[in-house]
């Protein structure tokens, strides 16, 4: 009787690196990681540490200069070799450079600021005009003694000027009327300067009265009138009579205007 056995097959052989390997290569690892890490901090450090020293040593030039002024003005730099007439103008021209600057600064911004405080001057005045002798309200002549230098305020409708800017302005009127004693019987001559405003309806903002005449015989007299309101755009004033046909609408006589403060 023949008897047959297999052999057992050889384990497998292991072919990767040994442990020791893998943790070498680790560690190496590690190091490098880190020996870069520490290279880029040292770079930075160092950066900023040149960049301190080079701000001391503009600092001791300074301070050196200073001190070579300083010798120089007390007359020691026959001691030296210094060229003190040399660093004296140098110094002075460097100074006059600097405040000339300055002064070429100060002067540009105080014209910016005024440029750009400058408002247009707001101005009217005009005569009145003999056209209508009936209507209460006084009406101004459209050319002849007339000032209206911007289009920010508008004579409208020969009666009133209405102005497109908001400020304080200061307001006058002289109404000059030959009134008798007659023409006075039905009250009093009064002038009044008046506000029409596109949020507000009218209103009486200066007025004046005159009851002097004591006869038949027509005598001249004058009211004036003058005040600072505030107006706001679009805002118009005018000047109502009560006695329409007494007044004197010669050159000078009755004026109206207005002129932005």
């Amino acid at each position: 009787m023949i008897e047959t056995y297999s052999q057992p097959s050889p384990s497998s052989v292991t072919t990767g690196p040994p442990v020791s390997m893998k943790i070498f290569m680790y560690l190496l690892t590690i190091f490098l990681i880190t020996q870069m890490i520490g290279s880029a901090f040292f770079a930075v450090y160092l950066h900023r540490r040149l960049d301190k020293i080079d701000e001391e040593r503009t600092l001791h030039e300074d301070f050196v200069f200073m001190k070579m002024i300083q010798r120089c003005t007390k007359g020691e730099g026959s001691l030296s070799l210094l060229n003190c007439e040399e660093i004296k103008r140098q110094f002075e021209g460097f100074i006059k450079g600097i405040m000339l600057n300055e002064e070429t600064k100060k002067t540009e911004k105080t014209f910016e600021m005024l440029k750009g405080d400058q408002e247009p001057r707001i101005a009217a005045h005009v005569i009145s005009d003999a056209s209508n002798t009936t209507a209460s309200v006084l009406q101004w002549a459209e050319k002849g003694y007339y000032t209206m230098n911007t289009n920010l305020v508008e004579l409208k409708y020969k009666k009133q000027l209405t102005v497109q800017r908001h400020g304080f302005y200061y307001i006058y009127a002289q109404v000059t009327f030959c009134a008798t004693q007659k023409a006075l019987e039905n009250g009093p001559f009064i002038t009044s300067i008046c506000l029409r405003s596109p949020s507000e309806s009218e209103r009486i903002l200066l007025r004046g009265t005159d009851t002097h005449s004591r006869n038949q015989s027509c005598e001249q007299q004058t009211i004036h009138l003058g005040g600072v309101f505030e107006l706001q755009p679009g805002a118009s004033v005018f000047v109502k009579v009560t006695h329409p046909s007494c007044v004197s609408h010669g050159t000078g006589f009755t004026s109206f205007g207005l002129l932005k403060l």
